[in-house]
């Protein structure tokens, strides 16, 4: 049931984005002067896009999507982007966004969070790529600095679409621009307290920024 699922998000939500690199840049001054990429996991060209919404009406109910990064440093974080698409109407929403970060263990997430990100704001930005009549937009999230130790850690992503038309959908990067020297999974759940599963192919388009501790002010 669940690898349908996912086959068939990967057919009808495939976007192309090519955008990231210049907005980076674009949205620089929303984070601190010593703000650095602490994790980038390539340019957000997504090829397609996987349901993450606590209210996935269109996708047979809830999925939870999240994705490996890996820290070398003790840091702390400011600001966290990632992009993203509606369905089936394409149109942008008043999103309610849970940012969750998870321990990796032997290679496998916790199933409880070890950080709940708090978000300050978050600004969306309608890029100039659509597909299927839909356009990818970016969201830059300001959130309130928090501190992470060097390891290996799951970004979870998941909108809340209850009441709304449409279902959200979290988007891949550009092949050509992947990591190449990094083992990082997709992992996937219907529910919070459920064991992650691992399996689908691609990379989620998100970058961190923040500045290693040594050099906080």
């Amino acid at each position: 049931m669940m690898f349908k699922k996912i086959k068939f998000l990967q057919s009808s939500a495939m976007v192309w984005t090519g955008f990231l690199s210049g907005f980076i840049w674009a949205n620089y001054s929303l984070i601190s002067v010593n703000a650095e990429m602490i994790f980038g996991s390539g340019e957000g060209n997504g090829s397609f896009g996987l349901l993450s919404d606590f209210d996935g009406q269109y996708f047979s109910g809830q999925q939870q999507i999240g994705y490996e990064f890996i820290i070398h440093e003790t840091v702390e974080v400011d600001q966290i982007d990632w992009n993203g698409q509606y369905f089936p109407e394409g149109q942008p929403l008043k999103d309610k966004f849970s940012l969750r970060i998870f321990k990796m263990v032997e290679r496998v997430p916790e199933i409880t969070p070890k950080i709940e990100v708090k978000l300050r704001e978050v600004r969306q930005t309608k890029t100039n790529i659509e597909r299927f009549s839909h356009p990818v937009f970016n969201y830059v999230g300001s959130v309130i600095p928090f501190q992470l130790e060097a390891g290996r850690y799951l970004l979870s992503i998941v909108n809340n679409t209850q009441g709304l038309t449409d279902d959200w959908l979290w988007m891949t990067t550009d092949p050509k621009t992947q990591l190449q020297d990094a083992d990082l999974k997709i992992f996937f759940r219907d529910g919070d307290g459920l064991v992650w599963k691992s399996g689908l192919t691609g990379k989620m388009s998100f970058t961190i920024f923040g500045k290693p501790t040594s050099n906080s002010n």
